[in-house]
């Protein structure tokens, strides 16, 4: 038996649940949620029609897709997976968090984490490139065992990169691509956690990593995962859990033009900072 369960259905007959009065507790995209933080449900209403329903009391979630709605309807339908597995797993003792993920060459993880366009995916890719290990661009789920360890697993997607990175010269246009056309080495996990990168593009400067405080690390984790703090019963735990993975080592890497497509140039300025950190 699963710890948790999403069931999607396709069907276009049964009226969508009608939106409730007060505001909603989240948004992402075009798709609203109510968390009902006393009987334990939630409702979720897309722009087409398509809803879901979450049990969180039983860890199960069921999505009706409406078929009429075509690709607006798949558009709704990524969303509500995304906060149905949110609000499940942290149910279930995990946090998904909306960052990027790669492995060390010494075994351990490193989580990328920032805004939308702020390089996750190109820093990602670059350390994969450079003989690193990638576990995900975009969503990863963290766990704490019952001794204090935190391990990170990647749920690997097609990539989001910016053009030109093949031959270093950014585009400042974005595209897909398979996660195997660099020929890179990715892992699933868990794998135990070493810190967390806090990335920005600032093109017009060298790349550096910088350490950075607990507290800004906190808040950076928070701010690329809005689901977190939602489900209000299980919010004191999650905090906790976010506190402890803020508290690893963390910087904040600026990232310039130096570095892009530069895999091993990453990678160095990288190393060059855990030295650092080490030795103070």
């Amino acid at each position: 038996t699963p710890d948790a369960s999403i069931v999607v259905v396709r069907g276009d007959e049964a009226p969508a649940p009608e939106s409730p009065d007060a505001p909603s507790t989240l948004r992402i995209g075009r798709v609203r949620a109510w968390l009902d933080n006393q009987g334990g449900t939630a409702l979720m209403i897309g722009s087409t029609g398509t809803f879901g329903q979450i049990d969180r009391l039983r860890h199960r979630a069921r999505l009706e897709v409406r078929h009429r709605g075509g690709d607006a309807a798949a558009m709704d339908l990524q969303p509500m997976l995304t906060i149905a597995a949110a609000i499940l797993l942290g149910r279930i003792g995990r946090i998904l968090l909306h960052a990027g993920a790669v492995v060390a060459e010494d075994g351990r993880a490193w989580l990328v984490v920032g805004d939308a366009r702020s390089g996750k995916s190109t820093t990602c890719i670059s350390l994969a490139a450079s003989g690193w290990a990638l576990l995900s661009d975009d969503q990863v789920v963290l766990q704490v065992s019952q001794v204090g360890d935190l391990s990170v697993e990647g749920w690997l997607r097609p990539l989001h990169l910016d053009e030109g990175w093949g031959n270093r010269v950014p585009t400042g246009t974005r595209k897909t691509v398979a996660t195997d056309a660099f020929g890179l080495r990715a892992e699933r996990g868990p794998i135990e956690l070493a810190g967390t990168l806090h990335t920005a593009v600032v093109p017009e400067q060298p790349t550096r990593a910088v350490d950075m405080s607990a507290g800004a690390a906190f808040v950076g984790l928070v701010r690329q995962s809005p689901w977190l703090l939602a489900d209000r019963p299980i919010a004191p735990a999650i905090v906790e859990q976010l506190s402890s993975m803020a508290r690893l080592p963390r910087f904040a890497l600026s990232l310039g033009r130096d570095t892009f497509g530069e895999p091993g140039a990453l990678r160095d300025a990288l190393l060059r900072a855990l030295e650092r950190h080490g030795t103070e």
